[in-house]
C-alpha cells in the first residue's frame, strides 16, 4: 500500500471518527454494530465464537464474536487464575489493535498530533484550566 493509499485510509478512518464524535448518542445503542463496517477487512460475516484454553489453569472459555469479527475486551476479564484473579487485561501499544468507537468526551487526530477533550486542544486545558474547570466538562 502506497503513502497515498495510507493517507486517504487514515483520512476516512479519521473523517468517520469526527462524524461519530459531532453525533448526537442515538437513544438505542444496542443496534448499533460494535465496530464500523468499513473497518472490517472482509464483506462477509465473521461472527462466531471463540474458545481459548487457558493454559494456566486448564480451563476453557467461550467468547463470543461479533459479526464484524470483534470480540468485546470485557469478555475476556472472566479469564482468571482464581478469585483474588482480576480477569486479563488487554495491552495495545499504540491503539494498533484497537477499534474506533463513538465518544463525546475526546478525540485524537494521530496525524498531527492532536488529543481535543469535549473539543478544547488539551494543551490549552492543561495550561490554563483549573480542576474545577476541566472536571466542569465531563458533566456536559
Amino acid at each position: 500500500m502506497s503513502n497515498g493509499e495510507v493517507g486517504v485510509k487514515v483520512n476516512g478512518r479519521l473523517a468517520i471518527l469526527t462524524a461519530h464524535l459531532a453525533a448526537p448518542p442515538p437513544s438505542d445503542l444496542s443496534s448499533l454494530p460494535i465496530i464500523e463496517p468499513w473497518f472490517v477487512s472482509a464483506q462477509t460475516s465473521l461472527g462466531g465464537s471463540l474458545t481459548i484454553i487457558d493454559e494456566r489453569t486448564g480451563k476453557k472459555y467461550h467468547v463470543p464474536v461479533s459479526a464484524e469479527g470483534a470480540i468485546k475486551a470485557v469478555d475476556l476479564k472472566k479469564i482468571t487464575t482464581g478469585k483474588d484473579d482480576k480477569g486479563l487485561k488487554l495491552y495495545d501499544p499504540g491503539y494498533l489493535n484497537t477499534a474506533p468507537v463513538r465518544s463525546s468526551i475526546s478525540d485524537i487526530d494521530g496525524d498531527p498530533g492532536m488529543l481535543r477533550y469535549r473539543g478544547y486542544p488539551i494543551e490549552e486545558l492543561s495550561e490554563s484550566s483549573t480542576f474545577l474547570e476541566v472536571a466542569y466538562l465531563l458533566s456536559k
